[in-house]
Order: C-alpha cells, then structure tokens, then sequence
C-alpha cells in the first residue's frame, strides 16, 4: 500500500490525524444535534404517554455518530500516548461506523424510515450527499491514521536496517 507523506500535502501526518480527529468530533455533534432536533419537532405531534416510533428509529440513525466521536477520541489517545495497538481501534471503528452508514442509510430510506430523508426532498438530497461526504472523509481519515501509523512503527522499530 502507497502511504502517504503529508496530510492534504502540507500538514504532517500527526498534525493531519488530530485536525481530522477534531473535525469528526465537531460534525459528529452538529449531525447529532439535528436529529434530535428533528426528533423534537416530530416527536412534540405524539401523544404524551406514549412511546414514539421515531426514538427507536433514531437510535438507531445516531449510532454512525456515536462511533465517530468514539473513534476521534480513541485516535487522540493514541496519538497522544503514541501507542501503536491503540491505532488499531479507530481503524476498527471507522470501518464499523463506514459499513453501518452505508447499510442503515440505504435500507431505512427505502423503507422510508430516515428521519431525515422522509423531511422533504431536499433533505434527501443533502442526506446523500452527507452520507457520500462522510464516507470520503473516514475513507481518508483511515488512510492518513494508518500511514501515521506506519510512520511511527517504522521509527520505533528496533531493527530497522541502518546502511553502514
């Protein structure tokens, strides 16, 4: 595999994986805030003493975010104690957080159980286009995290071959 030398070809890979690390977080947070706002205007319609439909749904719809703001905060322990098993972690996670992205966005909208896409069209639109974003961005999270990794593994390997 092609590692990569620099972060978007002007931060160095550390630099690169904490502003990333802290990216995710804060969109993390911004998309968590809209679904329970979403929640909240739709919910208010239910019943008072019931249990409304769309809380089980978004659980469900919160959980890519959840792992997100696991796996930046996992990363920033490794990168912070330079532990190299505990980049394997946000790795994991980020693969996890990928797939379920991809597989609960495609199967709740065409159930027509996503919170956000059963909004309007245009939420549809920016859904999609936030699903297609956010893939792009861990796809190059993972390969920024994982050539960092391989970085520091090569520095801190004791038998590396020294030309004498």
């Amino acid at each position: 595999m092609i590692r990569a030398k620099k972060c978007c070809c002007c931060l160095s890979l550390q630099t690169g994986c904490i502003l990333f690390a802290i990216f995710e977080l804060f969109c993390a947070g911004m998309n968590l805030d809209y679904i329970f706002n979403l929640l909240n205007n739709t919910a208010s319609h239910e019943a008072e003493y019931t249990f409304p439909a769309e809380v089980t749904l978004t659980i469900l719809q919160v959980v890519p975010d959840v792992l997100t703001v696991v796996a930046s905060f996992v990363l920033l322990a490794a990168l912070i104690s330079q532990c190299l098993p505990l980049f394997w972690g946000p790795l994991f996670l980020q693969v996890v957080q990928a797939s379920y992205l991809v597989i609960f966005s495609i199967i709740s909208s065409a159930m027509g159980k996503n919170l956000i896409v059963n909004q309007s069209v245009w939420h549809n639109v920016t859904f999609w286009l936030y699903v297609v974003i956010w893939l792009g961005m861990t796809l190059y999270l993972m390969y920024i995290t994982y050539s960092y990794y391989r970085e520091l593994k090569d520095e801190l390997s004791p038998n590396r071959n020294v030309v004498q």
